[in-house]
């Protein structure tokens, strides 16, 4: 056999290989050579036909290796090494992690069992009755799966039921609609929402009421380079529905869930509509009266929650699909959308961000007005008003604390919080290792700079007002909003906000904190320790979700600590602090107050 050395034909083959394996995503990861015994278990388990095990059963196996077990950290890293290239089905959730998955197929055919072509059914009445509710109403009662699942064909899905529904839940295949009784603790329903089996399109008129034109305001998500499958719409249209009760509508009280679209009920007054197609997304406020009288922080809010759940949703699609569907770190392009429900026109964000005035759609001659665009970009402007800290000598005197800092890192932008650290002291060297770990984080990359630029240097508010006169960041009274929440009168109905916040409370108030999350946090006074606790706790990019937990954590864990009596009073204050309009928690709340 010849020498290779200086061959460039080898030289090219090596460049490829190399380049392949650094793009693997468990390229630069320390991997004891003890993992490789348990990849031979799960072969030697697969070879009996066993494809799911137990956590318990998991340890028992790796306990009785002959080299070495693996100690309790990297066996999670083991296990989440094999779900990354896809050999197992691991996740490390609450009520999820007790159960690997060594067969994902074992998962798919599940799935399948349930969720199906019709002619797959032929022979079977309950799966035929099955397949009928979830095409016309896109449910499937507990029921239903329980007596498909004591079938011989599907009895292997039994034992471990719950665990495997649980999965489909997480992956948004089957969602569980939230359900209460009168105390209003939530309870279990009684059947999942299947979005990606309804077959029926909307037929009721919801669409071209007469008033239908005066009472929405729209925004459209379009993909950048090219179509939106379905699978991700039906994945858009799950999430709503794990958040938001579906409207029902007419003499029927029919759900308004159908093919790729569905009506949500946002509170008494205020619905919302999502339709789904090839080409663009389009989400609609409908409000029982006229456009005019939806709050903007409240549309705010929710188009945040929907833009980072539906950019989570493409990156999720890209990563388990073969397709040429390409998502970018921002795949979507946001749109403002006419009031029309017939072929609506679009106007670009960046088109929307240069209007002066309103906005006449071209096809239906529709006005906008600015205030009506303004949910899509609204950023509140800071404004000072009477007994400014910026001019009160005492005031200036203090040293911020952590909270202060906090507030003040949540009004900057990441190259203004750069340049007032720089200008406090900061190297540049400091914000270079900073932006590296965090460049993910910028809520955090931001607070991270300025504690670690002013605790422990003496540095006082005048420091911070000469830095920030001397550099132009913003105007000095940015350093107003650190000290003094916005005004709240809690004067009418005082009773209503002494309530203790219940499950279904808290469940509404999380959506419409939008992505304040971090200042949302500080507000309801809990420490940035907490911030990174609850952030680790959930892997996934899910702001309802995360604003859900810290709710949570909260009422279950800080107002214990601090023996102080949770109530609507607080989340009101702190929800009102973030720059959202209390009115806003009333009316959602209404029928709970």
């Amino acid at each position: 056999m010849q020498r290779t050395n200086g061959d460039p034909e080898m030289a090219k083959i090596k460049r490829v290989i190399t380049e392949q394996a650094t793009m693997q995503p468990t390229w630069g990861q320390n991997l004891p050579k003890c993992f490789i015994p348990l990849e031979w278990e799960f072969d030697s388990l697969l070879s009996r036909n066993i494809p799911l095990i137990t956590m318990e059963q998991m340890e028992r196996i790796n306990y009785l290796q002959p080299v070495r077990p693996l100690t309790e950290e990297e066996l999670k890293v083991f296990l989440k090494f094999q779900h990354s290239v896809g050999r197992i089905l691991y996740f490390d959730e609450a009520n999820l992690d007790q159960h690997i998955i060594l067969s994902p197929t074992h998962l798919i055919d599940a799935f399948k069992s349930i969720v199906t072509d019709r002619g797959f059914c032929d022979g079977d009445t309950k799966r035929l009755e099955s397949w009928d509710l979830m095409s016309k109403k896109g449910i499937i009662e507990k029921k239903s799966i329980d007596k498909i699942w004591k079938k011989k064909k599907y009895i292997k899905f039994k034992d471990h039921k719950e665990y495997l529904l649980g999965v489909m839940t997480h992956l948004d295949i089957l969602v569980e609609p939230k359900r209460y009784d009168e105390s209003q603790t939530r309870i279990p329903a009684e059947f999942y929402y299947v979005a990606s089996m309804v077959r029926t399109n909307d037929t009721t008129g919801y669409l071209i009421s007469p008033t239908f034109t005066q009472s929405n305001i729209a925004i459209a998500f379009s993909h950048s380079s090219s179509m939106i499958p379905p699978a991700l719409s039906f994945r858009f249209i799950s999430y709503c529905l794990s958040i938001f009760a579906v409207k029902k509508y007419g003499q029927k009280d029919d759900e308004l869930l159908f093919h790729r679209s569905a009506v949500f009920n946002i509170d008494q007054s205020l619905d919302m509509c999502v339709n789904c197609d090839d080409e663009i997304i389009v989400v609609r406020l409908v409000h029982l009266r006229n456009r005019t009288l939806i709050m903007r922080d409240l549309a705010s809010s929710i188009r945040e929650c929907l833009a980072v759940a539906l950019e989570k949703i493409s990156q999720l699609y890209v990563k388990t699909s073969s397709t040429d569907f390409v998502a970018s770190k921002s795949s979507f392009n946001l749109s403002l959308c006419c009031s029309s429900s017939d072929d609506p026109c679009l106007l670009p964000k960046s088109t929307l961000q240069q209007q002066d005035g309103s906005w006449i759609c071209p096809k239906h001659g529709i006005e906008h007005t600015k205030d009506m665009m303004s949910w899509a970009i609204q950023k509140d402007e800071i404004q000072c008003g009477k007994g400014c800290p910026v001019t009160d000598a005492e005031f200036l005197e203090q040293i911020p604390s952590d909270i202060h800092l906090r507030r003040l890192s949540m009004q900057y932008s990441i190259n203004e919080t750069k340049e007032l650290a720089m200008h406090l002291g900061m190297d540049y060297q400091t914000w270079d290792d900073l932006h590296v770990t965090f460049r993910e984080e910028p809520e955090r990359l931001k607070f991270e700079a300025l504690i670690k630029t002013v605790v422990g240097t003496h540095l006082t508010f005048n420091d911070i007002r000469k830095a920030v006169e001397f550099d132009k960041v913003r105007s000095i009274h940015s350093l107003c909003k650190v000290v003094r929440g916005n005004l709240i009168d809690f004067d009418q109905e005082p009773e209503k906000w002494d309530l203790v916040p219940t499950e279904e409370h808290l469940d509404r108030v999380a959506p419409l904190v939008g992505n304040n999350s971090l200042s949302f946090l500080v507000e309801l006074g809990l420490e940035f320790r907490t911030w990174e606790e609850i952030k680790y706790r959930q892997s996934e990019r899910d702001l309802v979700k995360l604003n859900r937990h810290i709710l949570q954590e909260w009422k279950t864990n800080f107002c214990l600590f601090h023996n102080i009596r949770p109530s609507l009073r607080d989340i009101g204050k702190a929800f009102n602090n973030i720059g959202k309009n209390i009115r806003i928690i009333e009316n959602v709340l209404a029928d709970l107050l």
